[in-house]
């Protein structure tokens, strides 16, 4: 259904169209060209995100990275793309927004593509098995917004603590495919940012903080785990999606979807993790169930015509994320919450709602402003602070700023 346009729309598609033309300009020379082009694909993710577009975000933001990381297979996926993506610029700029559901069934299948792409260049990684670190003891789960508080409460963060996020160094050893990705990538990261270093203008600080986030997400892999262990029936579908083992921990209830599903997919992008449960049928109860467990870690569940649709982060210390201004306070909400920005037609600036899902309810928050889509890590309250149930914990973007967690 088109949403009214709004004071900024004009200025936003022209961020993403000058963007555009500077990919494809680097994509036309080439390998020579991906370092340009690396930037150029971050600047259109976040051009697409301030435009709504998310699924079309989180996809520039992943040949971004991988052209950072000097993959130059993924160079003609780009070009293809280019032409599809200015199409969805020029929709938005007539004042058609497309859903979610609209966004994955159209950008789905070529992030799925992309990753076909990827894994075959990335194929020595599945030799090696990884050395899981050991399992948190206690796993503290966030009550829901609105129920009533127990006497006695325990941290109402769906965080996890500081003890969940650190990895005894013996738990993770050569073998871990994490370690031996950072590794492979870490190194070679870390020697362009050293290069990059030597340099002082304004593109190379860009390009460095794009090298560094790289090095941020690469790193997250260290001592992950593939969803496999959650669903041994689907080896093959699942089997390069990874994510905490204090999270797999949390996600337990989902293991009743494994036998009730004739076919399933996932895939994981911007450390977020998508699945498609397909011909499967679930009592209203098992569906609060899920949706509770889904609301505990910045995810949801929604029924659609075959099955369902679940998408949840795959770390709860570093993930994508939705910042906003709201009262001239910065705030962020999970990016696997997400389901849309509705301007507003007659409010100031860029004024609207943000529509997100969690677990089974649908949510509205009124903000100033939406800020591009970026990974960001973050931190627990201290135990014992008074907050209100919304807020879980702090996030840091890449410039250090801080943002208020919030728990919808």
């Amino acid at each position: 259904m088109p949403t009214p346009k709004f004071e900024h729309l004009s200025l936003l598609a022209a961020d993403a169209e000058r963007s555009l033309d500077g990919l494809d300009h680097s994509l036309r020379r080439g390998t020579g060209g991906m370092s340009q082009g690396a930037l150029h694909s971050r600047d259109l993710s976040g051009a697409l995100s301030a435009l709504g577009l998310d699924a079309a975000a989180d996809l520039a933001d992943d040949l971004a990275r991988q052209m950072t990381l000097g993959q130059s297979s993924v160079l003609d996926v780009a070009q293809d793309l280019l032409p599809l993506i200015a199409k969805a610029v020029k929709d938005i700029q007539l004042g058609q927004f497309p859903d979610s559901d609209q966004q994955m069934e159209t950008w789905g299948p070529w992030s799925s593509k992309l990753q076909v792409v990827v894994a075959r260049d990335a194929s020595p990684l599945r030799s090696f098995e990884a050395v899981v670190p050991k399992p948190p003891s206690e796993q503290r789960l966030a009550p829901l917004v609105g129920s009533e508080a127990p006497a006695n409460p325990a941290p109402t963060s769906p965080l996890e603590s500081a003890s969940d996020y650190m990895v005894p160094a013996q738990a993770v050893g050569p073998s871990d495919p994490g370690f031996l990705a950072l590794r492979h990538q870490g190194l070679n990261l870390i020697q362009s940012a050293r290069i990059l270093n030597q340099r002082d203008d304004e593109r190379t600080v860009r390009q460095m903080d794009a090298l560094l986030s790289e090095l941020q997400d690469w790193s997250l892999r260290v001592g992950q785990v593939s969803l496999v262990e959650l669903f041994p029936r689907f080896t093959h579908e699942f089997a390069d999606v990874w994510l905490d083992r204090s999270l797999l921990t949390r996600l337990e209830p989902l293991r009743i979807l494994e036998g009730a599903a004739a076919r399933v997919q996932a895939q994981s992008r911007s450390l977020t993790i998508y699945m498609d449960w397909q011909q499967v049928s679930l009592t209203d109860d098992q569906y609060q169930q899920l949706g509770q467990c889904l609301r505990s870690v910045f995810g949801q569940i929604r029924r659609y015509e075959q099955g369902f649709r679940i998408s949840f982060p795959c770390s709860l210390t570093r993930m994508r994320a939705i910042p906003f201004i709201l009262n001239e306070q910065r705030y962020m909400v999970g990016g696997a919450q997400f389901i849309q920005f509705q301007p507003d037609a007659d409010g100031p600036g860029i004024a609207g709602s943000l529509i997100l899902r969690a677990g089974v309810d649908s949510k509205s928050l009124q903000v100033d402003r939406v800020l591009p889509a970026e990974n960001m890590n973050l931190f627990e309250l201290p135990y014992g602070m008074e907050r209100p149930d919304w807020l879980s914990g702090v996030a840091l973007d890449g410039m250090g700023e801080v943002y208020f967690c919030v728990a919808p």
